[in-house]
This record gives C-alpha cells, structure tokens and sequence, in this order.
C-alpha cells in the first residue's frame, strides 16, 4: 500500500514546491532615476544631486552608464537567498543597464539592512575590472559604511568607479563630430561660391545643399547630445564585479 502511495506524494510534494518556487520570484522596482534610486533614502539631497550631474556627465561624454541604487534589504522584494550576487546579476538584467552594443553599464547596489554592497558589471569588462572594484569597494566604501555614513560611502565609491572606467575626454574630442562636420561644411560653401564665380552653377547649388545639410547634423547633435540617450539600453551582465560586506 505504502509503494502505491509515493508516487502519490512525490506528485503532490512536487507540485507544492512548484507553487513555492513561483510565489518567492524576486521583483525588482522599476526605476525612477537613470542615475540614482535610493529605495532606501540613505543618500544625502547634496551628494545626490552631485551623483546625477556627474553620472549624466560621464555617459554623455562616454556613452557609459553608470547607475547607484540602495535598498533596504533584498528580502522586500521576495529574494530569498543570502548572498548578493545574483540578485544583483539579475536585478541589472532586469532593468538592461547599459547599451547592449558595448555592455558596459554599472550598477553600484547597497543593501542596507542586509549590509552589503555589490558593485555589478556589464559583460564588456574583463576580468581586471573585478579585482579593480573589489579595491573600491573595500578603501572607499566599506570604511564609511561600517561608521553608518552610506551617504559618503555611496558618493566616494562612485568617484573612484568613475576613475576606473573612464578617462578625461578633452573638449576637442568631446565635439570632433561637430568640429569635423563643421570643417566639411565650410568647405562645401568655399566649393560652392567658387563654383557660382566659375559660372559652373549646377555644382554650385549641389556643395550648398551639402553645406546646409551637414550644419542641420551639426545643429542636431548639439542639441541632443553625443552619447546620452536616456533609459537604459538593454546591457547584460554575466555576474562579473565585485562584493562586500560589514
């Protein structure tokens, strides 16, 4: 009797861990910043407002996004392991930090109550960047944490992230799309006018119709911006990075 039973049970123990598994799914906040979602409302107004200036800075002139998130633990959201890592790896697949192009988006992540941070990186970084932020991670960050000053932490972890993953971008670099297109379009009109003296008008009209329609590129690109495109871009992560806790 009890061997016609346990298939029996196995079905039904099977189908009870199944419900299990699907009501303790992780589910992650949407974002309300492209830069900084302090969840857990730990980050100074100052060293907020400093943290979005600059990491709009960074991706407008690298096309790297970089994007701070603090919480208050990982369980609000029905995670119910103990280590961060894949609910960072997931949590920044999530929200596709990054361009899917380079993939080379940061998410900075602080659990609060769990005391632990993660810093989460694209899969465009090799293996060096790992080493790299688990140094940022144990100089600049940990030592405020363990005082309760995350703010300080957050904002100090963040330069040093920065630091690492860019350089300085010159102002001639920053714009060479538009200097470049600038330069073409002046001589396009130079072509043009000597063109109309020359008495060769059909020429003369095709370089100034070139001419306006590369200072219209120029105008756009101004306007808009080189690298920054607001949202996140469908980046991926394979769990490169690094952890930390006190």
């Amino acid at each position: 009797m009890n061997y016609l039973l346990r298939p029996l049970f196995i079905i039904i123990f099977s189908s009870l861990f199944c419900h299990i598994t699907v009501y303790a799914e992780t589910v992650y906040p949407s974002p309300n910043n492209d830069y900084v979602n302090d969840f857990a409302n730990i980050v100074h107004p100052t060293d907020k407002s400093n943290l979005l200036r600059q990491l709009e800075t960074v991706e407008e002139q690298t096309g790297i996004e970089i994007v701070v998130v603090t919480i208050n633990a990982m369980a609000d959201y029905g995670y119910t392991g103990t280590t961060i890592e894949p609910f960072a790896t997931d949590f920044f697949n999530t929200w596709g930090v990054g361009h899917k192009e380079t993939n080379d988006g940061i998410m900075i992540l602080v659990s609060k109550q769990d005391r632990k941070v993660r810093i989460e990186l694209g899969l465009g970084y090799s293996s060096k960047y790992n080493g790299l932020m688990k140094d940022v991670i144990d100089e600049k960050m940990l030592p405020f944490f363990k005082t309760g000053d995350y703010s300080r932490g957050i904002y100090e972890g963040t330069q040093a992230v920065i630091n690492n993953v860019t350089k300085q971008v010159s102002w001639f670099y920053f714009y060479r799309w538009e200097l470049g297109l600038t330069a073409l379009a002046i001589l396009c009109i130079g072509a043009a006018i000597s063109c109309m003296r020359s008495g060769k008008k059909g020429w003369g009209w095709i370089f100034f119709t070139i001419a306006g329609f590369l200072i219209l590129i120029v105008i756009k690109l101004l306007l808009s911006g080189n690298k920054k495109r607001g949202g996140f871009g469908g980046g991926r992560s394979g769990g490169g990075g690094a952890s930390g806790s006190w």
